[in-house]
């Protein structure tokens, strides 16, 4: 019989984002790897709304679904905060994203993750693939695989 004393999450493009809410949102998740997801959802629809000549207002954002993103998204959590008020403090997180992004551009979740504090108890770990696009890498997939190896094995990252 087994316990399970820790927990990780890891995501691709959608579920990349989703990685970044669990992590933020489940505090028995210690490890996570956001694999070309963006943490900051209002960056990331402004660049895309300003692309498609679509305003951020009703019909299109309705207030409620504005009121509900200012309260939940992870880029409004204490990031930043060296405390347990921040959700990301003392986790082990590996952000993987392609340069060449233009689904998702690195350029929305940058300043979040370099921003993000994770504390001395915590790992941040970033790759920015040269050349690659909106896609999850060979070299992506070894990163992701070396990082739960180091986690697994306790070797504190």
């Amino acid at each position: 019989e087994r316990t399970i004393v820790e927990w990780g999450i890891c995501g691709v493009t959608l579920e990349g984002h989703s990685t970044w809410i669990a992590l933020s949102r489940e505090p028995r998740l210690t490890l996570g790897i956001p694999i070309i997801g963006c943490p900051d959802y209002t960056k990331l629809i402004s660049q895309r709304a300003q692309l498609s000549s679509i305003p951020l207002s009703p019909p299109y954002f309705p207030t409620s679904f504005k009121t509900y993103i200012e309260t939940n998204d992870p880029a409004q959590l204490a990031y930043r905060a060296k405390d347990a008020s921040n959700p990301f403090f003392g986790k082990k997180v590996l952000v993987l994203s392609g340069k060449e992004d233009k689904l998702v551009p690195w350029v929305a979740s940058a300043e979040f993750v370099e921003g993000l504090e994770v504390g001395e108890g915590g790992v941040k770990r970033v790759v920015v693939e040269e050349g690659a696009g909106h896609e999850c890498t060979n070299g992506m997939r070894k990163e992701a695989e070396l990082f739960v190896r180091e986690w697994l094995s306790g070797a504190g990252l």
